[in-house]
């Protein structure tokens, strides 16, 4: 038996949660056993982050933190940070950087260093720290990520990732229908797919509607499995795609489509390959086939040339658009990109002062899009138990649902259900009495499970 403990933190977008899924059942496979990032382990693994420069922060803080207590532990360094890694941080600090071209072998590679160093004959030394973190979200047999596509060729003047992530890649068909089946076989009940460009699936091989063909034949092939697909660029949300959407009821009814600013000079400097006008005729496409679908979007403050004009005309776009959530963030200035050098850099005082006002309403959105569905049955995702009794999870449109058993109904069907219902699929009725955030819900039983 492998007598060797491994951990993961990850730092950044989902595609490393998904990719750090991966890592751990690969371990696994190795007869690893898998443990909390806090707990003592033989190897450690960060899957970082470089979007931001804060993301740049966290990731050195968390390399040299994780060294500091743990300094006979084998420490890897992976994802987009990794290369910034080797050059900006002492060498004593991390034992193996895994580029990410290379992420594919780094289980080969943690174990083969593992038997080199024979730590089983050296005990691994804890300094007693808590971290605030998340280690593996999604490992709860509830909701799974599954990354089938890398890279990017779009070269929006603000991001970096093209130059950490490289070009399109993307996984043969089977193998992304292989991997489902084992998350199917594992207990999910929900699968989200993700990509660096997620809807350029396929088109390395000139597979120009490849998404929708493949989403196609996954929901077909697992019926009883719930899809909800990750980042989609706007004008990638094709009408065979939205047809999908409308005709599947495992295909859930969401969809994120990053707008990133709701002005066209600012999008144009952006080099994002639409205006307002575009993306506005979109919207009232999906919204036409799908009338009730939950649009959400990634909005970015303070970018280079962005004065109060040009983010006034962002927030009325936003609030016309009627999203039902938004991610806000700041401008962040990344070396190797054109945005760097671009005149009119925003003070960061303006960036925050403008992220507030997003924010705000960004809430303001939520709950009328929430309200909507006030009375109105929808079914749930258990996540998790919030309290005795007392079970939170999302709708396929992604509302934040709580429910508790203190119906008739379900008071009578009390001895039938499970004692844990986390991972099931519950019918629920919106009370009209909204949760903590903007866009959740307290709820009532249905139906039984």
């Amino acid at each position: 038996m492998n007598p060797y403990t491994v951990a993961f933190y990850t730092l950044g977008c989902k595609v490393n949660q998904s990719e750090s899924q991966r890592f751990a059942r690969e371990f696994e496979q190795k007869g690893y056993r898998v443990v909390d990032f806090e707990a003592p382990a033989h190897a450690y693994v960060i899957n970082t982050c470089t979007v931001t420069q804060m993301a740049d922060q966290k990731s050195r803080k968390m390399i040299r933190s994780l060294r500091k207590r743990s300094p006979q532990a084998l420490l890897v360094v992976t994802g987009c940070y990794a290369p910034a890694a080797s050059a900006q941080m002492d060498a004593a600090d991390i034992d193996l950087i895994v580029p990410n071209a290379e992420k594919a072998d780094l289980a080969d590679k943690v174990d083969q260093l593992l038997q080199m160093r024979r730590l089983e004959d050296h005990p691994v030394k804890i300094i007693e720290e808590t971290l605030a973190h998340s280690s593996l979200k999604g490992l709860n047999r509830t909701r799974a990520t599954l990354k089938i596509q890398d890279g990017c060729r779009q070269f929006c003047t603000y991001c970096i990732i093209p130059h950490v992530r490289g070009s399109w890649k993307s996984l043969p068909q089977m193998e992304v229908l292989q991997q489902a089946s084992e998350l199917a076989a594992e207990g999910y009940k929900e699968i989200v797919l993700l990509g660096i460009h997620l809807g350029a699936y396929g088109w390395e091989r000139g597979e120009k509607e490849g998404l929708s063909q493949l989403l196609e034949k996954l929901l077909n092939q697992f019926p009883e499995i719930r899809f909800r697909l990750g980042s989609l660029e706007p004008m990638e949300a094709t009408p065979a795609l939205v047809e999908l959407v409308r005709r599947y009821p495992n295909l859930c009814k969401q969809l994120h489509l990053p707008l990133q600013c709701g002005q066209d000079q600012i999008l144009k400097r952006m080099n994002r390959p639409y205006n307002t006008e575009d993306f506005r005729q979109k919207a009232a496409e999906i919204r036409r086939m799908v009338p009730d679908i939950a649009l959400t979007t990634d909005v970015m403050v303070g970018f280079p040339g962005e004065g109060a004009s040009e983010f006034q005309q962002c927030l009325d776009f936003v609030e016309e658009m009627g999203f039902s959530r938004l991610h806000v963030f700041a401008y962040s200035q990344r070396p190797g990109t054109e945005a760097a050098m671009m005149p009119g850099q925003v003070t960061p005082q303006d960036k925050q002062d403008r992220s507030r006002r997003m924010i705000a309403l960004g809430d303001k959105l939520s709950r009328r899009y929430a309200s909507q569905w006030a009375g109105r049955c929808q079914e749930v995702l258990v996540e998790e138990a919030i309290a005795p009794g007392l079970w939170a999870g999302h709708t396929d449109n992604y509302l934040e649902v709580t429910f508790c058993w203190t119906t008739a109904e379900s008071e009578a069907m009390e001895s039938e259900r499970p004692a844990d219902i986390k991972g099931c699929i519950q019918k629920v009725r919106l009370t009209g009495k909204p949760g903590c955030k903007p866009d959740s819900w307290e709820a009532e039983v249905m139906n039984s499970l």
